[in-house]
């Protein structure tokens, strides 16, 4: 029994470490979608599973925190959210020089979205869980299929995000983590998943010019972004839930369950997540963003590609981490 939990805390932080080094390979790559038919496939092809990966697997283990309704666990993404705007701000405003520049801590379209979403998630799920899960989770894909046709203002709170990601949260709050475990033992799945991956990246290498301006699908935009079909909108929103809930269960089954001398890295997810954007933020105005894309035409991918497993290394020292933790682990007093 003492193996297998270990096994199992060992499975999802190599999950965790590799989704979040994903993150910031592609938040690097963003800024040079166009570029080349490789970063636009490798950027499309992440993005169809990372950020339903992560949401799916934060259900998994908020069953505790949303069963007994502790919403003490839950205010601090709040004063993480704050903190990120907040630093984004400062960076932005030393970088480029501008006088002062109000900050809107109402809108948001970069990376803090992430953990305002889990606030709002958590605080939903609070209320849904009294529900048959068929029900809810059925009736939270088509609010999330209708949203999309709105014309209202997406970034006010990223409330059409966390609309379009609430699924994946509450799929992982109503799976059993010991039943998904089992299914993920399967050596034939484990065959089946890695096949599946690589012909998905392969399809969307070969078609990337055809499908690239579905890329809005997968990051919880609204359908007026879509270049063609935005009457149907709804419908391909459908096609790409199925293929992201496919290709995230083809995801954890790669994983592997042995644990490794980086493993410990996955645990400190949060800290990459909430510091990292403010490196790229250095880079992307610094002499290197165009430096190594013009000098280095062969290369310059792979060595962008290195300085996101770099970036990753260095926002997973200690000191992030632990400010991080401090956030998340105190004890903050509410009313009822």
């Amino acid at each position: 029994m003492e193996v297998k939990e270990v096994e199992r805390i060992a499975k999802w932080d190599n999950t965790k470490l590799v989704l979040i080094t994903l993150v910031v390979i592609c938040h690097f790559y963003e800024n040079y979608l166009g570029s080349s038919r490789l970063v636009n496939s490798l950027f499309f092809s992440v993005y169809s599973f990372h950020m339903p990966a992560f949401f799916l697997i934060s259900g998994l283990f908020s069953k505790r925190t949303v069963n007994e309704k502790r919403i003490e666990k839950v205010t601090p993404y709040l004063l993480l959210y704050l903190f990120i705007k907040l630093l984004g701000w400062l960076v932005l405003r030393v970088i480029q020089g501008d006088g002062f520049v109000p900050i809107d801590l109402f809108r948001e379209s970069g990376v803090a979205w992430f953990v305002l979403a889990l606030f709002f998630m958590y605080i939903i799920t609070f209320y849904t869980k009294r529900f048959r899960p068929a029900y809810v989770f059925t009736l939270s894909i088509l609010i999330a299929l209708l949203a999309g046709y709105t014309n209202a203002d997406i970034n006010l709170f990223s409330w059409l995000r966390i609309v379009v990601f609430y699924p994946f949260f509450y799929a992982g709050y109503v799976l059993s983590l010991e039943d998904l475990a089992k299914w993920m033992e399967s050596a034939v799945l484990k065959i089946v998943s890695a096949i599946g991956l690589a012909g998905y990246f392969i399809v969307c290498y070969i078609g990337i010019d055809k499908i690239f301006w579905m890329r809005f699908l997968m990051t919880g935009r609204n359908y007026i972004l879509l270049e063609h079909g935005a009457l149907y909108g709804g419908l391909l929103k459908f096609g790409a839930y199925v293929v992201s809930f496919v290709l995230v269960f083809m995801f954890l089954c790669v994983i592997p369950k042995r644990r490794f001398a980086i493993s410990a890295l996955g645990e400190r997810s949060l800290g990459v997540y909430v510091f990292h954007y403010v490196f790229i933020n250095v880079y992307i105005h610094s002499f290197l963003y165009k430096y190594l894309f013009h000098n280095f035409p062969n290369t310059w991918l792979l060595l962008v590609s290195l300085l996101g497993v770099a970036l990753m290394l260095i926002c997973s020292l200690k000191p992030f981490d632990r400010f991080c933790r401090f956030v998340i682990a105190n004890k903050w007093k509410l009313r009822e």
